[in-house]
């Protein structure tokens, strides 16, 4: 076997190598906080806006619930005056739907 000498040269050599890897242990240490760090906050803002889109869909959704319910207020009340200023059309157009529908319904059977 070749026996290692230990000179000031190779002394030299390995405190240089100690110090490079406590360098880099302390460097990956510190990228590895950051990484964390920046992981947190990406976690941070991806939670707020989406909470926010939430948010501007449920304004969104309750805006289209609220528009369909006066259209549907406005079609009943149009409705409601049409049969007051025609009665007896309407009860005629009334009994032609229901007698269309009763000859569908009983074609089936």
């Amino acid at each position: 076997m070749q026996e290692t000498l230990t000179t000031p040269e190779n002394q030299d050599g390995a405190a240089d190598m100690s110090r490079h890897n406590e360098e880099l242990g302390r460097k990956y240490s510190n990228a590895k906080g950051a990484v964390g760090d920046l992981a947190g906050e990406v976690g941070s803002t991806v939670k707020d806006r989406a909470g926010a889109m939430q948010t501007q869909a449920a304004e969104w959704a309750k805006e289209k619930a609220n528009r369909l319910k006066e259209q549907a207020a406005d079609s009943q009340a149009a409705i409601i005056s049409t049969v007051r200023r025609h009665p007896l059309q309407s009860l005629a157009i009334a009994a032609g739907a229901g007698l269309l529908l009763g000859l569908l319904l009983h074609r089936g059977d």
